[in-house]
């Protein structure tokens, strides 16, 4: 079984105006909600790995979903405080779909209304 990944951008700095942890980036308060609702889950979850920057500064808070040899979904303009439970239905999602294509109809709102690009997967190496 592959190990599907969310890659969190924790330097992310939302230009919305949202509570949040004092002194946390908006992207590091998103990945500390996302990585406090993985643990609370009893199912096979997501690696959740944060990097210090995804190139999409003007569209944050940005997260992408990957795997091998799966659809790789770029997410932005995501709200730390209200998209959890969304990222966390579509990790589950994302999971059991063995090539990544979890159906438009069956996917959360906040993944519906905040793709930012989906990749088709690498081709396999001879």
């Amino acid at each position: 079984m592959s190990q599907e990944t969310l890659l969190v951008c924790i330097l992310c700095q939302s230009s919305q105006t949202e509570e949040r942890q004092a002194d946390l980036s908006t992207g590091q308060f998103l990945f500390n909600q996302l990585q406090e609702g993985l643990e609370a889950g009893s199912e096979a979850c997501i690696r959740l790995q944060p990097v210090r920057c995804m190139g999409a500064c003007d569209r944050a808070c940005v997260v992408a979903f990957m795997a091998p040899n799966k659809l790789t979904f770029i997410l932005s303009q995501l709200s730390p405080s209200n998209s959890v439970p969304d990222l966390l239905e579509f990790s589950r999602q994302y999971i059991t779909a063995s090539d990544g294509k979890v159906p438009y109809k069956d996917r959360p709102a906040t993944v519906k209304q905040n793709i930012h690009a989906v990749l088709p997967s690498l081709p396999n190496q001879p």
